[in-house]
């Protein structure tokens, strides 16, 4: 069962899926009024740059992302194309943008409790680390899936 409770939104209407989520010291505690999507991994080497290890991310509408606390909230520019967000304070990855985008990932393993996220696929499996192997059971692509 999902870790969320009823919000009710500025219009009176009482929206069951809140989930709450934050770093592991606190520093950053956000909640998102909506849905989230499955989750996608990625393989690729800068996720294991940043990560340590297979990265997981799961979407959400950049207006259903609430920031309850930001004052550990540090951002990462990636490239001209993207940014990182992660706790300057005990250094969780919590956030993947697209710059411009409506869209903004999650890192599912930052939310409190269960989720009832499933995973849906593995990404940029050609660059994968040569020291664990993909599951079997999740769809895999050698590059971003599309």
């Amino acid at each position: 069962m999902p870790d969320t409770d009823q919000h009710v939104t500025e219009s009176g209407v009482v929206d069951e899926t809140c989930h709450h989520g934050g770093c592991h010291c606190g520093a950053v505690r956000y909640e998102v009024r909506g849905n989230i999507e499955d989750v996608d991994l990625c393989h690729c080497h800068l996720c294991a740059k940043l990560h340590g290890h297979v990265s997981a991310y799961a979407n959400v509408d950049k207006d259903e992302l609430h920031l309850r606390n930001e004052s550990g909230l540090r951002w990462y520019r990636l490239s001209e194309k993207t940014d990182r967000g992660f706790c300057k304070e005990c250094g969780s990855a919590l956030f993947w943008r697209a710059v411009r985008s409506r869209r903004i990932a999650i890192t599912p393993g930052t939310l409190d409790g269960p989720s009832g996220l499933k995973t849906k696929s593995q990404i940029f499996c050609a660059f994968k680390g040569d020291y664990y192997p993909l599951d079997p059971a999740i769809p895999a692509f050698d590059h971003d899936g599309e």
